[in-house]
């Protein structure tokens, strides 16, 4: 059955291949068509609802509000709350860019695959809150993980280490990506800095004697912004992968 959500994005070879529906992604046995109400409307209106007002602002309740519908007209189209933000993670995962691996490239490709991820729970605002613990697995999702695993194998990583590399990978992501929303949800910019700076002089003023490296590091410990710690996990991830894999090998 071909998805009604499905968008076209570049992908490897066999990207255009058409995907089983998944099990618990299929539409209640209920659904009948609807004027001005669909699937695709539904998700849309979830997108809008999470950009304007975040995870916090999201129920079936405030979407049927966005919709202009009654809160039962949702549930002909999706059976649950659970499987409407499986539909949704699968639109924005359907957006990220699947290039054709290159094996003398596979480090850089897995690196910018991170950073894309990272950018796409990023948008909208709340998303990585709900996508947190959950597994993907809509259409565009398992293609995304196809070609995910097919650019580490092409990198000459063991079968053990690709096969767990993608949820640790993933995990890191979502949960960078989930305290920063935290941070940015919670705080100004100019407020944030003026923390980190103060944080700085603390560990500084601390006593030398019982907190030796604390302040000796107070600079590089309150240094670089966002986007170099994340750069920094995700290299020294991919350094961790190819370390264990040659260690599968020599076993």
């Amino acid at each position: 059955m071909e998805s009604e959500l499905e968008h076209q994005t570049d992908t490897f070879e066999s990207g255009d291949a058409e995907v089983p529906e998944a099990p618990w992604l299929r539409a209640p046995r209920k659904a009948r068509e609807r004027v001005h109400l669909s699937r695709e409307a539904i998700v849309d209106a979830t997108l809008r609802l999470l950009d304007r007002e975040g995870a916090a602002g999201f129920s079936m309740r405030r979407l049927a509000e966005e919709l202009g519908v009654g809160a039962g007209a949702v549930y002909w189209h999706v059976e649950n709350k659970e499987q409407l933000l499986q539909l949704v993670f699968d639109r924005v995962i359907g957006e990220l860019p699947m290039p054709e691996p290159d094996p003398a490239r596979w480090r850089e490709q897995l690196k910018q695959a991170a950073l894309e991820e990272r950018e796409m729970l990023r948008r909208p605002p709340g998303i990585a809150q709900l996508m947190f613990g959950r597994i993907p697995l809509g259409p565009n999702s398992i293609r995304y993980i196809e070609w995910h695993l097919s650019l580490l194998r092409i990198g000459g990583l063991s079968e053990r280490v690709t096969a767990l590399a993608g949820d640790l990978v993933f995990l890191y992501i979502a949960a960078f990506a989930y305290e920063e929303h935290l941070r940015t949800s919670n705080a100004e910019p100019e407020k944030a800095h003026d923390f980190v700076h103060e944080l700085r002089e603390y560990f500084a003023s601390l006593p030398p004697e019982t907190f030796p490296n604390v302040v000796s590091l107070a600079g590089p410990l309150t240094a670089g912004g966002p986007d170099e710690r994340f750069e920094f996990g995700i290299d020294v991830l991919i350094d961790g992968l190819v370390a264990q894999s040659q260690r599968d090998v020599e076993r």
